[in-house]
């Protein structure tokens, strides 16, 4: 993008609804050029977030939404972790018994946000925006547009790791990040300090992502997912043999 100071002068002067506006123009824009990113609506999208943050009032409703989406972040991330270890072990298993397909295998878990119709943004009783934001339509716009953080934590485990403690196998070994507290940056504000404990998955989506807060306490889906790979070699030559035709 050329001229970057020049179109952030430009973008910081805009009301909420321009922002928006412009925001809904480039992302038609980028869903038809499917590319994998766009440096101005990245920039729109910057601009908004600091823009409703500033502004953010942290009333007690308001805190109760940042708790709610840190606890379904914090048990989707255990649901996650959990089940991709369960299914490493079965893998490692079923690797062992000589299947005759699986040569090696990789299982992969991941918590994301997802957009999937209206009902993926919730409507509150009170709008600190003073209903100069779509957030539906800009929930869809985010899930589009945070490719770097598409997946707020994931986990990817195959033979070669050490999945389960030697202590004995029903002490998971997870992953070093989700022991300490991320109540950093974004979420180091004293008026969330009754919040004991905020996981790696929401510092993403607070400080990582364009979610604005806004965004962030009327999110209404989050997808868990675990993916097993079977990978089998296929057939291969003898090295130094070659097929011979009659």
């Amino acid at each position: 993008m050329k001229d970057v100071n020049e179109y952030y002068d430009e973008i910081e002067k805009m009301s909420l609804p321009e922002l928006e506006n412009r925001i809904k123009i480039l992302h038609k824009e980028f869903q038809r050029s499917r590319a994998y990113k766009d440096d101005k609506l990245d920039a729109c999208l910057s601009v908004r977030k600091h823009l409703i943050n500033c502004n953010f009032v942290f009333t007690p409703e308001a805190i109760n939404g940042i708790e709610r989406i840190n606890r379904i972040l914090m048990e989707s991330t255990v649901k996650v972790l959990n089940r991709t270890n369960l299914l490493c072990k079965q893998m490692t298993e079923l690797k062992a018994r000589g299947d005759d397909f699986l040569d090696s295998f990789s299982v992969e878990g991941t918590v994301s946000v997802r957009f999937n119709s209206e009902e993926s943004a919730l409507i509150l009783e009170q709008d600190e925006n003073n209903g100069q934001s779509d957030y539906v339509a800009m929930a869809e716009v985010l899930e589009d547009a945070n490719h770097s953080y598409e997946n707020l934590i994931g986990f990817r485990f195959d033979e070669g790791c050490e999945l389960f403690s030697k202590a004995g196998e029903e002490i998971f070994v997870g992953d070093e990040m989700q022991k300490s507290n991320w109540n950093i940056e974004e979420l180091s504000d004293p008026v969330l300090s009754g919040i004991e404990y905020f996981c790696y998955a929401s510092h993403c989506l607070f400080v990582h992502s364009t979610y604005s807060y806004s965004d962030i306490i009327r999110i209404n889906d989050i997808w868990n997912e675990v993916k097993v790979t079977h990978q089998n070699w296929g057939e291969n030559l003898v090295p130094g043999c070659q097929l011979i035709s009659e």
